[in-house]
């Protein structure tokens, strides 16, 4: 059996209780209830003869949701992007046979964002474009099949939507050469698949904690092999020392047995389960 999906509805109550409120038992997802209460994140309350819930740790149960439901979006960008239609049907889709007349059903935002801090020239479309996003901005891709960047530009995958925005705030990360930033959203692999169609160095920047490197292996280093790098800091160990434990310690049973064989990564595992922390990416924007 497959994993249970968040629905809008569901959503929105899981939103409510990541804002210190409590949500009657009855309208809550129970498959949710019971995965949150085995991750020591729910706590059940009440009042006679009715129960509510309530979270115990509302910015572990965030990290929880993140990383096993949102593929590393923030909920509430999620909800957005389930409130709008996620299928549209244009006239040159209709099969021309009268006799199998269909409606052919397309994904509306099949693509992913893009930014950069100097101006890079791509293709798009067989038609050269400068991408030169002004600040507080980003270019979405939506054809990406057709989008193509010389080939010395690394790119930069950012899972959290804060550290795409603030792309200038940690300029002082990536500036030794010239660099493509990408934020993959919607959640798709789309991203990942125009990766693999381009011979680019691919640098994964995400949390420093266990989750953050199994949706590395298992989404990018799986198919991009040792063209993908996971970004590990110079001063990551002193970061780690006084890092977040309540989320390590929310973590581990999942991921205690994640190993892998880049001798770096390993040392970042090893240091995460050392110093039984962990450090969100967040704290590099300055």
């Amino acid at each position: 059996m497959g994993k249970q999906k968040l629905t809008k509805r569901g959503l929105e109550k899981l939103l409510l209780m990541l804002n210190n409120q409590s949500v009657p038992s009855s309208a809550f997802p129970q498959w949710l209830a019971n995965e949150l209460r085995g991750e020591g994140l729910l706590t059940v309350s009440t009042q006679g003869s009715h129960l509510s819930y309530r979270l115990s740790d509302p910015q572990g149960c965030r990290r929880f949701i993140k990383n096993e439901y949102t593929e590393g979006k923030e909920p509430e960008a999620f909800l957005e992007m389930l409130s709008v239609s996620k299928e549209i049907i244009t006239r040159q889709m209709l099969v021309k046979k009268a006799n199998d007349s269909k409606r052919i059903k397309q994904r509306t935002f099949k693509g992913f964002l893009v930014n950069c801090y100097e101006p890079i020239e791509a293709v798009l479309n067989k038609e050269r474009c400068l991408l030169s996003p002004c600040r507080d901005s980003a270019i979405f891709i939506q054809n990406p099949d057709e989008f193509n960047i010389p080939p010395d530009i690394r790119v930069v995958g950012v899972e959290n939507g804060e550290n795409f925005q603030y792309i200038r705030e940690q300029r002082y990360l990536f500036d030794e050469c010239r660099t493509l930033f990408v934020c993959r959203y919607p959640q798709s692999k789309d991203l990942c698949q125009w990766l693999k169609s381009i011979p680019n160095p691919y640098l994964h920047f995400g949390d420093f904690d266990l989750a953050g490197i199994s949706i590395f292996l298992s989404e990018f280093y799986k198919d991009l092999g040792d063209r993908a790098t996971f970004f590990i800091p110079n001063d990551i160990e002193v970061r780690l020392q006084k890092g977040n434990r309540n989320l390590y310690d929310k973590q581990y049973a999942r991921y205690r047995h994640l190993k892998s064989d880049n001798s770096n990564l390993q040392w970042l595992i090893d240091s995460i389960n050392r110093y039984h922390r962990t450090y969100e990416q967040e704290g590099y924007i300055l």
